[in-house]
């Protein structure tokens, strides 16, 4: 008689659990340069952000948009209709790692909203500071206190993706929606 007690499938395949539990919801789209489409979900940290900022280089790479999902959702529910909708509110950036203007655009009662993010101070003027994009797609005209780097600017899109707003202590300067 033997005194070993049966083993179970978790114990034979150590990454059983791992593979059958529920998958992590996603919360997020981001849209790298118009093309490449990520689905992000809890967990995510500034570094999620900070590498591809990074990377931007105003021409082949130039902007980053984070969108909030209507819903969460498991990843085997994204639809092609659903990765390609475009998000009513969202965050964007627009140019190179060093020189990246923000922007937010949210819903106010039904009405799209758009604002350039930037540090406090006055905005005197017209804006007249562009970043860098490809020829054909339309940059942001911003104030001085309106550019930010890449590592800034990840700092504003992880606060944007853990509480759906920008850090409190930014300043929106509405534009045209």
């Amino acid at each position: 008689m033997s005194t070993l007690s049966p083993l179970r499938r978790d114990q034979l395949d150590p990454g059983a659990a791992l593979r059958t539990a529920d998958p992590a919801l996603i919360t997020h789209r981001v849209t790298y340069s118009d093309r490449l489409k990520v689905f992000l979900g809890p967990g995510e940290t500034v570094d999620s952000f900070l590498r591809p900022l990074r990377r931007l280089d105003g021409y082949h790479r130039y902007s980053v948009n984070m969108t909030r999902l209507a819903a969460a959702m498991r990843p085997a529910d994204i639809s092609p209709v659903i990765s390609s909708a475009p998000g009513r509110n969202y965050l964007q950036c627009t140019g190179s790692a060093g020189a990246l203007a923000i922007e937010l655009r949210s819903t106010v009662g039904a009405a799209p909203r758009q604002f350039a993010v930037g540090l406090p101070g006055d905005r005197i003027g017209a804006p007249s500071i562009d970043v860098p994009v490809p020829a054909g797609v339309p940059a942001p005209l911003i104030y001085p206190d309106e550019l930010f780097t890449a590592e800034q600017a990840a700092e504003i899109f992880t606060a944007y993706f853990e509480t759906g707003d920008v850090l409190p202590y930014l300043q929106l300067r509405e534009t045209t929606a």
